[in-house]
């Protein structure tokens, strides 16, 4: 069985004392699974493992056994995947939650291991082709229709000469941890 168990590894914890949110690291370099201090090293990790900001902590996320993943685009700012979100299961199917007995929701989908924001969404994806064998084509594809929404929503913001990410030239490219 392998020692890494989880999705997950931080290397800060976020705490509350003195009346405040802190971030707090373990001070010998091994990362935390959840508020669990663990005994892995970031050293130790498999190249699976894509570092980034996630729950708003540095750590590493896992993208070997990805079954599912579900990519919703943020359509109400001018920013290029900052408020985007990809859902990600590690063991079933992503499906859109039913409403409760009231009509609200508490989440919009159901089946989801994880969620992503911002620019990890590129290094999750590249991972899951990697190491999960999955095929990301509709997210490119997806990240194009966002790029071209923001040219056409935002012409001044996003022309050329301020703004010129190439897509398909970033999938491209090599994928490694330090993506």
């Amino acid at each position: 069985m392998s020692r890494f168990r989880n999705n997950l590894y931080t290397k800060e914890n976020i705490v509350f004392k003195n009346h405040q949110h802190s971030y707090l690291e373990s001070g010998d370099g091994t990362l935390f699974s959840g508020q669990r201090k663990t005994k892995i090293l970031a050293q130790d990790l498999p190249g699976w493992y894509v570092y980034g900001r996630y729950y708003k902590r540095w750590g590493y996320m896992s993208t070997k056994g990805i079954t599912d993943m579900l990519y919703v685009p943020d359509k109400f700012s001018n920013h290029y995947l900052k408020d985007d979100c990809l859902y990600i299961s590690y063991g079933g199917k992503i499906r859109e939650a039913e409403p409760s007995q009231d009509g609200s929701f508490y989440e919009k989908y159901t089946g989801f291991d994880e969620r992503v924001w911002g620019s990890e969404i590129i290094g999750i994806l590249k991972g899951a082709r990697l190491y999960s064998n999955y095929n990301i084509s509709g997210f490119i594809q997806q990240l194009k229709d966002k790029k071209d929404w923001l040219l056409s929503k935002y012409p001044e913001e996003f022309e050329p000469d301020k703004w010129n990410f190439d897509v398909d030239d970033c999938f491209s490219e090599s994928f490694s941890i330090a993506d």
